[in-house]
């Protein structure tokens, strides 16, 4: 268990989800894990963001919306995030590819921004409980 002012994120004996209890909302919100259970799994936590870095996912979790979201790259795809009071960014960049993404505290999803020409990317949500 790790906590903050507005959340708590909990990883489970199964190691097959991430649950989170937002102060905010007074709800629980899980996400399945994809990679795998053996990984060790250490949150990342703001006083109302949590994100965590497992295999080729990054899941973040925003206290005011009560979701997760989990962005999701392809095994040859390096990247990193950081984590602030109201946002968690993510940078994907190759020879090809400059990608920008930010999981925003009041919609708890991922947006994306191709810094090559500024598309504007859609990241499709995960279903979570």
């Amino acid at each position: 268990m790790i906590h903050s002012q507005k959340l708590v994120v909990v990883i489970l004996e199964s190691r097959d989800q991430l649950m989170a209890y937002s102060m905010t909302t007074y709800t629980w919100s899980k996400i399945p894990i994809s990679d795998k259970a053996d990984q060790k799994i250490i949150p990342t936590v703001s006083s109302s963001m949590a994100a965590c870095l497992l295999g080729q996912s990054i899941y973040a979790y925003s206290s005011v919306a009560g979701k997760w979201a989990e962005l999701k790259f392809p095994e040859d795809i390096n990247t990193r995030y950081e984590i602030g009071i109201d946002r968690v960014n993510a940078v994907s960049k190759t020879d090809s590819i400059n990608q920008f993404f930010v999981f925003g505290i009041n919609n708890g999803a991922w947006s994306d921004v191709d810094l090559n020409n500024g598309k504007i990317l859609e990241v499709k949500p995960q279903k979570q409980e």
